[in-house]
């Protein structure tokens, strides 16, 4: 069943696409990514990449660690059953990091999943009464359409071969958060899903609470908030649920040479981490391995695909890698999104060309750039523009209590656009940069350019202090 519907979502994308070319002229392929933004991903959500996350880990004890969250599925509602929300059997999904700063990626972390039925003969989805309709563990016989996964890190080899080093195999993902009667313990069930591998490394794959807080209907209703202060606003996300990829790398793993930093201007401090999905355009083999994938999702930092490339090379950003980027590089230096802000609010912005937010999200931030900061830094570049998520891994964490969900902005280096925590308020950060409201822009940082937010400062569940730091998923039918 699964394999048909797999089909028809890749007719359903080829039609599409045959459409846009219709509309544009242009013959895109049919990929796209990230919360529903571009023209195709709103018909294959299984493969849309809705947030990336990479910080030093805060928990306690695992503070030499790095965490990557990549989520996907956007806007679960959590009584959607009855199959409610597995990962795709026929999508790689991929999170690269790139420690060279051209562009491609260096090291790879790869979950591929694979969906188990317990009896087939059940009118129900994920959960079933084959014994007494609760599910206490992951193995429990009621959770009837259950999921299995494999890690696999890959890294370049000689003459242009891959190496591959299977990190872990047969792992379980927790059932969706089904509701009080299926999964009365809930976190219970995502605790016995954290798996600690023989390497040092953490994994984990399940449901977790929408972390991305923001007034989705204001922004899109042509900016039409209802507050454009830090509160005042409504978290159109704090319904709904997420599926969320997890692993958490020893730092040496991810430098250059596998060195640890000695400070944080040391050339192999920083990385780069994006995140892809792939489907198979051939039949997947035995091993689970895929000949012919297809990028169908890319992600790096937050909100470039939204509000910085347009609607017709949407699809195209999606379908490219990070070496590429020189092509989308003028809608960087000049952006549309300031200039819908000075329409809206009738504030002074910055001229084009933009080179701090060419900074921000193409190259990173030159050392000595911050005033007060002179060792913060997240520059890494081969003299290109490629989009990622920037971290500087020598950059020590700060407890989940002592952030400032502004990041640099709030005088908090450890946050974005130094990586991105889940506390990281990305909206009203991304807000006032484009807005010039920033030190970079010293003529436009002043109010309200400085001060602009979605009026939604935090979510309706609260984050976790440990892996994997996103909230509990709210439940399909509560107590």
């Amino acid at each position: 069943m699964r394999t048909i519907l797999s089909r028809i979502c890749l007719v359903v994308a080829a039609a599409i696409s045959c459409l846009l070319i219709g509309v544009t002229g242009v013959a895109s392929p049919a990929l796209a990514s990230s919360h529903r933004e571009a023209p195709l991903i709103a018909g294959d959500p299984l493969a849309d990449n809705t947030d990336v996350y990479a910080f030093r880990s805060y928990e306690s004890g695992r503070e030499e660690t790095i965490t990557l969250l990549w989520n996907h599925i956007p806007l679960e509602p959590p009584s959607g059953g009855p199959l409610f929300y597995p990962f795709g059997d026929d999508i790689l999904y991929d999170i690269k990091i790139d420690n060279t700063g051209d562009g491609e990626e260096d090291v790879t972390y790869r979950f591929k999943f694979q969906t188990e039925i317990v009896n087939p003969d059940s009118v129900l989805g994920m959960v079933a009464p084959n014994q007494d309709g609760v599910i206490a563990a992951l193995d429990d016989p009621d959770y009837n359409l259950r999921q299995r996964y494999t890690v696999t890190e890959l890294r370049p080899g000689l003459m242009g071969r891959t190496r591959r080093k299977v990190l872990g195999s047969g792992l379980s993902v927790p059932p969706s958060n089904i509701g009080s009667r299926a999964t009365p313990n809930y976190e219970t069930l995502a605790d016995q899903a954290v798996y600690t591998l023989s390497n040092g490394y953490r994994v984990f794959a399940g449901q977790r609470a929408e972390g991305f807080y923001l007034d989705l209907g204001g922004v899109f209703d042509v900016l039409n908030l209802k507050s454009i202060a830090d509160t005042g606003g409504t978290n159109s996300t704090a319904p709904f649920n997420v599926n969320t990829l997890a692993i958490e790398v020893p730092l040496k793993e991810l430098t250059r040479g596998r060195r640890v930093p000695k400070s944080t201007t040391d050339p192999i401090a920083v990385i780069g981490v994006y995140s892809t999905a792939s489907r198979c355009s051939s039949k997947i083999a035995k091993d689970g391995f895929c000949q012919k994938p297809v990028q169908v999702s890319r992600l790096g930092s937050p909100l470039v695909n939204e509000v910085v490339i347009p609607l017709g090379l949407k699809d195209k950003f999606n379908a490219t890698d990070p070496k590429d980027d020189a092509q989308f590089a003028p809608f960087v230096l000049d952006p549309q999104l300031p200039k819908l802000l000075q329409a809206v609010y009738g504030i002074q912005i910055p001229p084009a060309p933009r080179n701090d937010l060419v900074a921000v999200f193409a190259t990173g931030i030159p050392a000595g750039a911050v005033p007060g900061a002179p060792q913060y830094t997240t520059f890494l570049s081969d003299g290109k523009p490629h989009e990622l998520l920037r971290l500087n891994v020598a950059i020590p964490p700060i407890p989940l209590a002592q952030q400032n969900r502004l990041g640099l902005l709030g005088g908090d280096v450890a946050g974005f656009p130094n990586g991105r925590r889940v506390n990281d308020d990305v909206v009203d950060i991304a807000l006032r940069a484009v807005a010039g409201g920033t030190p970079f822009t010293p003529d436009t940082n002043i109010a309200p350019n400085n001060a602009l937010g979605d009026g939604v400062d935090r979510p309706d569940v609260p984050f976790l202090d440990r892996f994997p730091y996103l909230g509990t998923p709210i439940s399909g039918n509560p107590r």
